[in-house]
């Protein structure tokens, strides 16, 4: 490839074409006026003949001058544009998240990820999974929720899950001790019922029998159940810290068991470096310290 004269003398070719002088040229461009006659000089001395000649009201171009404007205009036009691609491209970052921790943890808390990375755009979408995979999508980072351990995926600990108990304070004056939720109804929100059998082994009463069940689609549809009364629902707290705060949901006990998963910011590793990852991860990570 041939050699190209240097981009600032570029630059500051077409600003004083554009101006009609170098003092002006130096507004546009944020410099000296005696940096920008630097500039058009060195490129001059490349080129090997003037591109100026000054009147008296400024500068007009010379035969050379006219000649270069038009193809110098288009590169840069086209670099800038090419520019804007690329850094909008490395600014938009495409996230899945379970959708409870989408719609419980993550949007109240988007507004102060907004206010600290402003030039970073967050593109949400929610599907549960325990096995991230990028083969059919196009997240470019997947929260997921198991043990960890998944191959070709960097996996970046977020938050160790907490299962506790959640219910209305009415159903929760009822509620003395675990063997209570016999006469209950437990909210699940799978068929295996696994978090609420984990929670009831971790609190002893892994026998338990009698209680009513009902089953639900996500942990949102379970938690917004219990706050109507319709039963207890099995939970991470730290997902549902506003309806707590708000006491529209209580714990009926302090019994919580670490269910043995968590949620991870998984991403393949050839994204490693991308410049919107690693910001995301930056505020993120920190936000839930696993």
């Amino acid at each position: 490839m041939p050699a190209l004269p240097p981009l600032y003398a570029l630059q500051a070719f077409l600003a004083a074409a554009d101006c009609g002088s170098f003092t002006g040229a130096a507004t546009r461009l944020n410099l000296t006026q005696g940096a920008v006659s630097r500039q058009v000089q060195l490129l001059e001395e490349y080129y090997g003949c003037p591109l100026f000649v000054r009147v008296a009201r400024g500068l007009t171009l010379t035969a050379e001058g006219q000649q270069l404007l038009a193809p110098v205009r288009q590169a840069l036009e086209t670099l800038a544009q090419a520019s804007a691609r690329v850094r909008r491209g490395s600014d938009v970052l495409r996230v899945q998240f379970p959708p409870t921790m989408a719609v419980r943890w993550f949007l109240p808390r988007l507004p102060a990820l907004q206010a600290a990375l402003p030039g970073l755009e967050i593109r949400v979408a929610t599907h549960w999974t325990d096995a991230p995979d990028f083969s059919d999508t196009d997240a470019d980072a997947i929260v997921a929720h198991g043990k960890g351990g998944w191959p070709n995926v960097v996996e970046v600990p977020l938050m160790r899950e907490h299962l506790v108990p959640l219910c209305s304070p009415q159903i929760a004056a009822s509620l003395r001790e675990p063997r209570d939720l016999a006469g209950a109804t437990l909210l699940h929100a799978n068929a295996s019922r696994h978090e609420w059998l984990t929670w009831l082994r971790g609190a002893g009463v892994p026998d338990l029998q009698g209680a009513r069940e009902q089953l639900f689609d996500t942990v949102d549809m379970c938690v917004q159940s219990a706050e109507r009364g319709l039963g207890v629902a099995i939970a991470d707290a730290a997902l549902f810290t506003d309806l707590i705060a708000s006491d529209k949901v209580v714990k009926p006990f302090e019994i919580e068991v670490d269910s043995g998963n968590g949620y991870f910011l998984t991403y393949p590793p050839e994204r490693r470096g991308q410049r919107s990852i690693r910001l995301f991860e930056e505020w993120v990570v920190p936000a839930l310290r696993w």
